[in-house]
């Protein structure tokens, strides 16, 4: 991850408005506002998030505002300006850097952050970003970097609803091209709306972890930030490190189950073979095991 800082020049150049982060591999950007900093001196786009009492803006905005302030991807001679600053290919995070991040439109620009000098409030932020996304039966388990673990259901997703109703929309869609039963053509939203409530987990499912943890996503048009899955669903009476212990003491590889079964590794693949163990997950040349399963009786 790389982060910049973005600072003012009218307001005060060694000020930390916000900060900009950078994910190479998903080559996705977001942005966390400083809590000190009001609408009135929040940059461009980030006021009305700053309005809303929000203060991590998601990847679609945060792209926004980082594609003012760079060559577009439509310029008519993008090729001879990216071999003019020794570039090969199209890179958004390297033209902002050369662009300083300043644009005609305010007077921002950004500055490098080496990892010894990220802020302690961008630490702490980032410390409460989401960690994982589990989906489990009709609800699914959101576990944060602190170690909060949440419960929540399709109907606890903290969606406004105009967009709860075009993410419906959209799984409707879908429902009505893998079920066979439901016209593809029907008029009547009866038939769609029956197959959303009969598979409440499906909705959950099309949700997945964004990069960097910022947030839910699905497609561009929906984000839902970590800041409002903070408080949604329900809070779980566990930690994350619970989970990570009950893999340690109860999760087994192939070795460790031919270890205790008295047996070969051989002996192990065959028993999967013939269905007599049932793994919990698949790996190249490697199962794993719940150590509980493998004190059952083999029948």
């Amino acid at each position: 991850m790389k982060a910049f800082a973005i600072r003012d020049t009218s307001i005060q150049k060694d000020r930390d408005l916000a900060w900009l982060l950078y994910d190479p591999d998903s080559m996705c950007f977001t942005i966390e506002i400083s809590e000190d900093v009001d609408e009135w001196e929040a940059p461009l786009i980030l006021s009305s998030f700053v309005k809303k009492g929000k203060r991590s803006v998601d990847p679609y905005w945060s792209q926004v505002w980082v594609e003012q302030r760079i060559v577009p991807r439509e310029r008519q001679n993008l090729g001879t300006i990216l071999r003019d600053n020794g570039l090969e290919e199209y890179d958004p995070c390297r033209l902002l850097i050369l662009s300083d991040g300043r644009c005609a439109q305010d007077d921002c620009f950004i500055v490098p952050l080496p990892e010894k000098k990220i802020p302690g409030e961008l630490r702490r932020r980032l410390s409460l970003r989401l960690s994982g996304f589990l989906h489990s039966g009709d609800h699914s388990l959101l576990f944060f970097r602190d170690g909060m673990v949440r419960s929540i259901t399709q109907e606890e997703l903290p969606l406004q609803e105009a967009q709860r109703m075009r993410l419906l929309q959209y799984h409707r869609a879908l429902s009505n091209a893998r079920d066979p039963e439901i016209p593809a053509g029907s008029s009547n939203p009866a038939d769609s709306v029956g197959t959303v409530d009969s598979r409440p987990d499906d909705l959950l499912q099309l949700f997945f972890l964004h990069a960097q943890g910022s947030g839910l996503a699905l497609e561009d048009d929906y984000h839902i930030s970590y800041e409002d899955l903070r408080n949604a669903g329900t809070l779980l009476p566990v930690n994350a490190s619970d989970f990570h212990a009950f893999v340690q003491e109860n999760v087994v590889d192939t070795a460790s189950a031919a270890e205790l079964l008295h047996c070969t590794r051989q002996n192990i693949q065959d028993l999967v073979r013939r269905k007599k163990l049932t793994p919990v997950k698949v790996l190249k040349n490697n199962f794993l095991f719940l150590r509980e399963d493998l004190g059952r009786p083999l029948t």
